[in-house]
């Protein structure tokens, strides 16, 4: 038994580093010292964790130092903090609405109303448009009556001062107005005489002609006949006529009768009065208004033909309104008041 033992266990130590006595005659201890390895375990395999612990088998498992893991093993990085909500958008409030029964709220509310009542008749649909028609049409009341009083404190405002109400007094406007236009007239007539274009085929020529002839007898213009086709009107007024030699090109002649306002001079020129059939009251109304654009008449001149006063806000005036007087009632009324009263 023993001999069959033998070769392994010399194996062993052989693999151990120490040599195996070829002699058979060794002492039973040395060979039991050998075979049992308990003596040579720390110098057979050195440093071998197995051989120097091998109580614990070849399957086991330890957790590691917590010192050496913190040492060698870094912390991981904390998560990034989550990013702040943003607040959930509220919808914009809607804009209060118009104050109830104000002038704003019956011209959004008062058609719903009378629709409602005429589309479901009832006692309560019907009640509801009618009293709300009442209020409204007292607030108007209210409104025409301070302004009534408004406009008879204030010259400015009260159109009694541009044309008299009275009948009288508008009778007397009107004999004003036409005292000044029959003044402007003959003064026009001294310095600007009337181009008659005319062709010897045209009819409204011919009644043309007949109110220039009454003008020429009221305010004394000087009327130059043009023909443009070089033949006397068939009626034979105007017998001293001339032909045209271009004029009627120059001014734009379209159409006949056509008529011009001359003006000789550095400040004359040729208006035209208008191409067709005019009156007399029409011709008269025209130059005096033209002529005074142009500067040929003056101011006094022109507002005595007026048969209402042009009391107006200039541009100039409006133009200087700024914000912070349209938000101030009383600066506003104080801008436009004190304009007005120029004109006066």
């Amino acid at each position: 038994m023993i001999r069959q033992l033998l070769p392994p266990l010399t194996l062993v130590l052989a693999c151990s580093g120490h040599p195996v006595s070829a002699q058979e005659g060794d002492s039973a201890g040395s060979f039991f010292s050998v075979s049992d390895g308990r003596e040579s375990s720390a110098s057979v395999l050195d440093g071998a964790p197995f051989y120097d612990d091998k109580e614990r088998g070849w399957f086991w498992y330890e957790d590691p130092d917590p010192e050496e893991d913190m040492t060698e093993i870094e912390p991981p990085a904390p998560p990034p903090p989550p990013a702040p909500e943003k607040p959930a958008e509220s919808a914009p409030a809607a804009p209060p609405g118009p104050k109830p029964l104000s002038a704003e709220w019956f011209r959004k509310n008062m058609e719903k109303y009378r629709d409602k009542a005429i589309d479901d008749p009832t006692h309560e649909n019907v009640s509801a448009y009618m009293y709300l028609q009442r209020v409204m049409l007292d607030k108007a009341e209210k409104f025409t009556e301070v302004s009534q009083r408004v406009v008879m404190a204030d010259a400015v405002l009260d159109e009694n001062s541009r044309r008299p109400i009275a009948t009288f007094g508008a009778f007397a406007k009107d004999e004003m107005s036409t005292k000044g236009i029959e003044k402007a007239a003959k003064k026009l007539a001294k310095s600007a005489g009337l181009w008659f274009f005319y062709a010897s085929t045209c009819e409204f020529c011919v009644k043309e002609a007949g109110v220039l002839k009454g003008m020429m007898n009221a305010y004394g213009f000087k009327v130059l006949p043009i023909a443009l086709d070089g033949l006397p009107l068939p009626s034979g007024e105007f017998p001293d006529f001339t032909i045209d030699r271009g004029q009627a090109k120059k001014l734009g002649v379209e159409t006949t009768p056509a008529l011009f306002l001359v003006k000789p001079g550095e400040n004359g020129g040729a208006l035209q009065l208008g191409q067709g059939l005019l009156s007399g009251d029409e011709i008269i109304k025209r130059a005096i208004a033209l002529s005074y654009e142009n500067g040929w008449l003056s101011d006094d001149d022109y507002q005595d033909t007026l048969k209402v006063n042009p009391i107006q806000v200039d541009n100039r005036t409006l133009q200087n309104i700024d914000e912070k007087a349209v938000n101030d009632p009383g600066e506003l009324v104080r801008i436009i008041r004190n304009n007005l009263r120029q004109q006066l």
